[in-house]
């Protein structure tokens, strides 16, 4: 499961990392649908296809990544839960990347994301604490980062 605002750099980083796992993206369920990311009447409709996509992985007990920003503790708890119930160990990976290089690669993104929207949604984040998952990882400025907790 991936946390990340958008432009940090997920995709690149399942790419780079994990190109033959399938994936779930709301991302790409909302362009194949042609469905607008500021439709908000849409977006439970675009959730419940990625939790029906994400249940055939799990009753098959097969990896995949949930790649979503999942900027929230709440909605991040919610997905897990929905993966626990199948038994999944769940590997959680925060991506972060300077301020300046992330307003840069969302500007070079396909489809970027308009800045006041980026940084409305900074201000929502919540970073994930390293009890949420089975295993959560600090993918920070290119490179995996060890968080010891006493």
């Amino acid at each position: 499961m991936l946390c990340g605002l958008p432009g940090m750099g997920k995709d690149h980083f399942i790419q780079q990392h994990y190109p033959q796992t399938p994936m779930v993206c709301l991302d790409e369920i909302r362009r194949v649908h042609k469905i607008s990311p500021a439709d908000k009447n849409a977006q439970g409709w675009v959730a419940q296809q990625a939790k029906e996509q994400a249940k055939v992985y799990l009753r098959r007990k097969q990896d995949f990544i949930w790649n979503a920003t999942s900027l929230s503790a709440s909605l991040r708890e919610s997905m897990i839960s929905l993966f626990a119930r199948y038994q999944a160990k769940v590997h959680l990976i925060y991506l972060e990347v300077p301020y300046k290089q992330w307003q840069q690669q969302n500007r070079q993104r396909k489809y970027a994301v308009p800045e006041n929207v980026m940084e409305r949604m900074a201000g929502k984040l919540e970073i994930p604490t390293p009890d949420e998952a089975h295993q959560v990882s600090y993918y920070i400025n290119g490179g995996f980062v060890n968080v010891f907790v006493k």
